[in-house]
């Protein structure tokens, strides 16, 4: 071989791996490593990628099937610190994001919505949006059907009252009948939101069939409510979506297909499948996807394209316009999974994020809280020591209380992942797992009964709650704060008066 050509040769060898790195589209290309770099200062070396080098392995096997709440999850914070290289952006209009990335859309707030709690938002232009059809009308306006037992629903709530509004629960079934003891725990204000499946740990459907059998199913769960119930679905589009064309539904494009467009799009595609919900009896969606598509190896985010893309600005605007859209046709989004599961590198039910996490994966929820986007946020099933050396995020008050209410300002409902899924049970008793949900800042507690664990009734998590507060470990206080911030949602997007 001539000199010249193995020369050739030798440098294609070298640099083809550097080329790849810089090229857009990949994780490192436009995505900043930190928020400073957000801002415009230079990452700290420590977050930088090694050059040349990609830091994630070979792809992931899964070591869990895709069931439950979500693949979704972090001590010692002190209070009033930051995460390592975290920086609050400014919390008084929109940052312009620094350096040669996709451009950040500020979203608008949402015509007609009251948004979510927040400090000090700031205001938006609300966006044009062209008249919908008769049908998409009456579906948009026509509420789910609301038990005729008024009673209790203008009285103030009892201490037990106000704990069943916090309890989220799935269950066994595609009908119920009329003396099911899920409905009559509903009845008694024990159970206050209800979360339903396509498919279960078993064989077979869980809860949905058939577009037709959902609208029963979901008005025979309202008409026993003496309060309006949230039913919930995961409804992100493509791969994870709970109402599939395979079933009768029109379903949705999937969050890396949305992501390559423009937010005014995303925000079309999700009001169409928020208008489908809501014509369904659903008004909460745990949608969307927050998290960044950092590791394009991860086999529960970017393998199943659930993320808008890698780029914190860019995935941020789309997440924004997706909740917006859900908003305007009545259903409360959820972001997730705080404070971001897109650069684990590893496919445990339970990961460790801390080698991975780089603060950029709070942008897309920092920006969707100062945008005022109305809805809930969701903590992943993940630990990261840095920010909690020893609870995962779910259960975590540095995280959720500390980062997310204290250092961003979200002031509106956290709804746990599954506090049911096998990681957590195996590590923690319910008892503990519901103590230190609600101490962590978790408004509800959802318990998906879609795994191999024993079945959990709203009963048991109810009398747990309750005697936890009776016996003082958790202050009557703690339970209205939940309760006054469920309600606030619930009078957005349930109907709740």
């Amino acid at each position: 071989m001539s000199c010249p050509v193995f020369r050739s040769l030798l440098l294609t060898i070298l640099v083809a791996p550097a080329l790849w790195i810089a090229m857009p589209g990949t994780p490192y290309a436009a995505s900043p490593n930190s928020l400073q770099e957000a801002l415009g200062a230079p990452p700290p070396a420590e977050l930088a990628p090694p050059p040349g080098q990609n830091p994630f392995k070979e792809p992931l096997t899964r070591s869990a099937p895709f069931i439950g709440l979500d693949e979704g999850p972090m001590r010692p914070l002190g209070k009033g610190s930051d995460p390592p290289g975290f920086k609050a952006l400014p919390m008084t209009g929109p940052q312009a994001p620094a350096g040669p990335r996709a451009p950040h859309v500020p979203a608008p707030k949402v015509s007609g919505a009251s948004p979510m709690p927040l400090r000090n938002s700031t205001a938006h232009t609300p966006p044009r949006i062209a008249p919908a059809s008769r049908e998409a009308q009456d579906a948009r306006t026509t509420p789910s059907p609301v038990s005729p037992v008024a009673e209790g629903r203008g009285a103030k709530p009892s201490l037990s009252d106000m704990i069943g509004q916090m309890i989220m629960v799935g269950f066994g079934g595609v009908e119920l009948e009329e003396k099911d003891p899920l409905l009559a725990s509903i009845r008694a204000g024990r159970t206050g939101n209800i979360l339903l499946f396509a498919r279960g740990a078993a064989a077979g459907p869980k809860n949905i069939v058939s577009p037709g059998q959902l609208r029963l199913l979901t008005a025979r769960l309202q008409k026993a409510a003496p309060r309006p119930l949230f039913i919930a679905v995961e409804q992100e589009g493509g791969r994870a979506q709970a109402l599939s064309p395979e079933r009768g539904f029109e379903g949705g494009r999937a969050a890396a297909v949305l992501g390559k467009g423009n937010p005014d799009g995303t925000r079309r595609a999700a009001r169409r499948m928020g208008l489908e919900m809501a014509a369904l009896g659903i008004n909460f969606d745990l949608a969307p996807v927050a998290d960044l598509a950092i590791n394009p190896f991860h086999p529960a985010i970017a393998g199943l394209q659930r993320s808008f893309g890698a780029d914190p600005q860019s995935a941020a605007a789309h997440a924004i316009a997706f909740g917006e859209g859900l908003a305007q046709a009545g259903v409360a989004p959820c972001l997730k999974h705080f404070p971001g599961y897109g650069s684990a590198g590893e496919a445990d039910a339970l990961p460790d994020i801390s080698a991975t996490w780089r603060p950029a994966e709070l942008i897309p929820f920092q920006t969707a809280i100062r945008a005022g986007l109305p809805g809930a946020v969701m903590p992943g099933r993940m630990r990261h020591r840095g920010l909690d050396a020893l609870h995962p995020a779910s259960l975590s008050a540095p995280v959720l209380t500390g980062l997310l209410r204290g250092k961003l300002g979200f002031t509106g409902v956290i709804i746990s992942d599954d506090l049911q899924h096998e990681s957590l049970a195996g590590a923690y008793g319910l008892e503990e797992r519901i103590l230190l949900a609600v101490e962590a800042g978790v408004d509800i507690l959802a318990f998906g009964n879609n795994s191999r664990m024993p079945e959990l009734s709203a009963d048991a998590i109810h009398a747990v709650l309750l005697r936890l507060t009776q016996e003082g470990r958790i202050s009557p206080a703690r339970i209205e704060q939940s309760f006054a911030r469920i309600s606030r949602l619930k009078q957005r997007f349930a109907g709740w008066k």
